[in-house]
């Protein structure tokens, strides 16, 4: 069986220039901490590189000085406007004396990633957005995701954040629908009342039912004495619909 649920689905871009990686030398050393670019420094970097690059800041701050050890990595936020802002994560790729080489890739912080969504949404479905709680912030790795609950007209629903693609300091992300696992029970209570000319006494899945094809969970429906497990696949995400189809479990 093929039952289709509607909720709606998002596809955004952090716009920002493509920095692949920067050097900074003449940085300031001592004995104990050895060499280290100031954020100081780093912010003016930062900000001299993406205007020659015609995307002028509005401003950049950053966390941290960061260390010149290999691997070692800090944080900067860096505002274009008022609705793109992100927070790319620089990491120190090498330490040549007093010359410091480091790499940065996108990443947008929990509070950035809230203000994208409900900046997004209405854009894109019209709808009106009261809040928006992300789990926490996305550093732009393909594939990596997060879940934010998105509130619009008093009813809250489960979304999930998805990295697609990331070139340079651009990271492409959609923002993917989710039955939860209560929405999901009771569609199949639903499908199989309709087949069977009655609603059986209760349905449990194994969690949320997230909008990506082949996407699975397993729900245990009771029905008197009976109990049958059934897999729930998700088949086609079209825009707002999420189809998905219900088979007893092997």
């Amino acid at each position: 069986m093929r039952p289709t649920m509607v909720l709606p689905r998002l596809s955004a871009a952090l716009v920002a220039a493509g920095l692949a990686a920067a050097a900074l030398s003449g940085c300031s050393s001592n004995a104990n901490t050895g060499v280290s670019v100031s954020k100081t420094d780093l912010e003016k970097d930062i900000s001299t590189r993406l205007e020659k690059a015609g995307q002028k800041p509005q401003t950049v701050t950053c966390k941290d000085d960061l260390q010149g050890e290999v691997g070692k990595s800090t944080r900067c936020e860096v505002v274009m406007s008022s609705t793109n802002a992100f927070e790319p994560v620089v990491t120190v790729t090498k330490v040549d004396g007093t010359t410091v080489s480091y790499d940065m890739t996108p990443a947008m912080s929990k509070s950035q990633l809230e203000k994208g969504v409900a900046d997004l949404l209405p854009k894109v479905s019209g709808a009106t957005v009261d809040s928006v709680s992300c789990d926490g912030g996305l550093d732009g790795k393909q594939g990596n995701q997060t879940h934010c609950d998105v509130t619009a007209g008093g009813t809250t629903t489960k979304r999930t954040v998805v990295v697609t693609k990331v070139e340079g300091l651009m990271m492409y992300f959609n923002v993917l629908p989710v039955l939860e696992k209560a929405q999901v029970e009771g569609s199949l209570l639903d499908q199989l009342a309709a087949q069977l000319g009655r609603r059986p006494d209760s349905a449990d899945c194994t969690g949320d039912l997230e909008g990506k094809v082949d996407n699975t969970v397993t729900c245990t429906v009771v029905a008197g004495q009976e109990t049958q497990d059934f897999k729930i696949t998700v088949t086609k995400v079209d825009g707002d619909r999420i189809d998905f189809n219900y088979a007893p479990a092997t």
